[in-house]
């Protein structure tokens, strides 16, 4: 079991995403926006951060880059299925470069459950 904050600014996507996870075992904490994760994230401690990247105010980059620059931070998957125009290839260009993992929406809970193993399992 693994303790993971999951960041979504689309109430429906975060529910259903942590459902799916709390299935496969893990604790999960939600938070609302990208100031709200990471006001949550630096009071406690997770194995894992998965974030969405679109969001208004500070938007998932925002996030990734400062989990990714605390030392000992935990690891961090990005997720995007684009949105204003924006495709969401182009929306995880940058944040891949310092996530660990990115999914692009819409994926399975499959994929999500096999990444979240293979990020957590060493």
């Amino acid at each position: 079991m693994c303790q993971i904050l999951l960041i979504d600014d689309m109430q429906p996507v975060r529910h259903a995403i942590a459902a799916t996870l709390r299935k496969a075992g893990h604790e999960v904490v939600e938070a609302e926006d990208g100031q709200k994760g990471l006001e949550i994230a630096s009071s406690r401690t997770f194995d894992l951060v998965i974030t969405d990247i679109m969001m208004p105010a500070t938007d998932g980059t925002d996030v990734v880059f400062a989990l990714k620059s605390a030392p000992a931070g935990p690891k961090v998957v990005a997720m995007s299925g684009g949105g204003a125009g924006i495709p969401a290839k182009e929306a995880l260009h940058l944040p891949s470069s310092q996530a660990d993992a990115v999914l692009k929406k819409p994926f399975t809970n499959e994929v999500l459950i096999d990444t979240v193993r293979d990020l957590t399992s060493s």
